[in-house]
């Protein structure tokens, strides 16, 4: 065998060695526990009159059932349970009426009927409790050592908290409905003729808690 064949074969040994040596395992940093934020319910019952056959309700009835059922939603979507004696057709869509002008969507409501006697609505909004978040005291450590950082999982829990339109998603999934694929068009049909919607304006209220600071036995997590 030639000679510059055998050098390369005699520092193979070494080599390997070497190498061997430099190679020392890395146990990856455990990851933190998924967390979402806590949500809390709050439930109120509103009671209405309304006929249970025909569905018919005062001008003023429906007016303050609409404004008492919305300033409880805030501005997320409330859900509403119609408790009381049983109603035909033609009240149960007037309810559903009424409640769509308060907001409610009609995947939102459910009939109930029950022995209490006088018709009334069980509104039940959720709340996200957004945390508050420590300081980055492990922003540098956690750069340098590409480890995990506890606040950046906060930051997300509270981001998530303030984003959500209808908290209860974190407690309970809900069905698919239907899309509107012409509603949907629409929005496409508008955007390219320049006539987009402007935003609602007015609405200051808030979906959330900043502090978590709340009776654990009212919170769902």
């Amino acid at each position: 065998m030639p000679r510059a064949m055998r050098t390369p074969m005699l520092l193979l040994p070494l080599l390997t060695g070497l190498l061997g040596g430099c190679a020392v395992p890395q146990t990856p940093p455990p990851m933190p526990t998924a967390q979402v934020p806590a949500v809390r319910a709050l439930s109120n019952a509103v009671p209405f009159a309304i006929d249970p056959r025909s569905g018919a309700i005062a001008a003023e009835e429906r007016a303050r059932v609409a404004r008492t059922v919305a300033g409880l939603g805030r501005d997320t979507t409330p859900h509403v349970t119609v408790t009381g004696p049983l109603l035909a057709a033609p009240a149960r869509a007037a309810v559903a009426s009424l409640l769509g002008e308060a907001g409610v969507p009609a995947e939102n409501l459910t009939f109930a009927p029950d022995q209490t006697g006088a018709p009334a609505l069980q509104v039940t909004s959720y709340v996200a409790l957004a945390p508050d978040c420590a300081a980055w005291s492990d922003i540098y450590s956690g750069w340098y050592q590409n480890s995990p950082t506890a606040a950046l999982g906060c930051s997300n829990r509270r981001n998530l908290a303030l984003m959500l339109a209808d908290p209860r998603d974190l407690v309970q999934g809900r069905e698919t409905v239907p899309a509107d694929g012409q509603r949907m068009a629409g929005a496409v049909q508008r955007y390219r003729a320049d006539q987009v919607k402007p935003f609602v304006k007015g609405n200051s209220t808030s979906a959330f808690v900043l502090s978590p600071a709340l009776n654990g036995s009212q919170e769902e997590q």
